[in-house]
């Protein structure tokens, strides 16, 4: 119940109060502060080993491996179908422009961006709300590892999937199955960072396609 209330807070600050912090118009301190320094802290308090959170190079069999492999290749292909959906592209038609400079300046932009946010995104939602909630249900409450498992999967689900509600549908719609792939991961391989990776390839596939519009 902590560790969801924290994140709760995290994300409730965040969605108001992030844009009034920024660095270079597109560096959102607060989300970095937020979604990394508060939960490292609370970790502390609850006495949750950081060794338990996935913040590990990533251990890969061979089925894991594959898994990686075809994710990553839907990803790409996905794109390229999203790529003539001119519906979703419009709704951040003037994103990342700010300044001019062309292709390179909004990439650029994008990239400051990203880097205020996505790897507070993934240790918020696979280190501190899957890898703890699993760690706290299995070690601590004594509870069967698979159900422990299940259960930090759906909770980092809904998280995801409801704060994508403000984007466009198809991007909630991808977070139906993204979610749950992503932790199943970071699960199996018992680190965030194969998740991170994969929702790098998302990111940067976003916006070399947006600027191709």
């Amino acid at each position: 119940m902590v560790i969801v209330f924290t994140a709760l807070m995290i994300q409730l600050v965040g969605s108001y109060h992030a844009g009034s912090f920024l660095v270079a118009n597109y560096f959102y301190v607060l989300w970095v502060l937020l979604r990394i320094a508060v939960p490292l802290g609370m970790l502390f308090l609850l006495k949750v080993p950081l060794s338990q959170i996935g913040l590990g190079m990533p251990r890969f069999d061979h089925k894991t491996k594959n898994a990686v492999i075809f994710a990553a290749a839907v990803l790409i292909v996905s794109f390229i179908g999203i790529f003539f959906l001119r519906g979703y592209f419009n709704f951040y038609s003037n994103s990342f422009a700010e300044g001019g400079g062309g292709p390179l300046a909004r990439f650029a932009n994008f990239m400051i961006f990203t880097s205020s946010t996505l790897t507070g995104w993934e240790f918020l939602h696979r280190g501190f709300l899957l890898m703890g909630i699993r760690y706290v249900l299995a070690e601590r409450d004594g509870i069967r590892a698979e159900f422990a498992s299940m259960t930090a999967v759906a909770v980092v689900w809904i998280f995801e999937v409801v704060f994508h509600f403000i984007k466009p549908e198809l991007e909630a719609l991808g977070m139906l199955i993204g979610s749950p792939l992503l932790s199943w991961l970071a699960l199996r391989t018992r680190s965030i960072w194969v998740a991170f990776m994969i929702h790098f390839l998302v990111e940067l596939l976003f916006i070399i396609a947006l600027i191709m519009q």
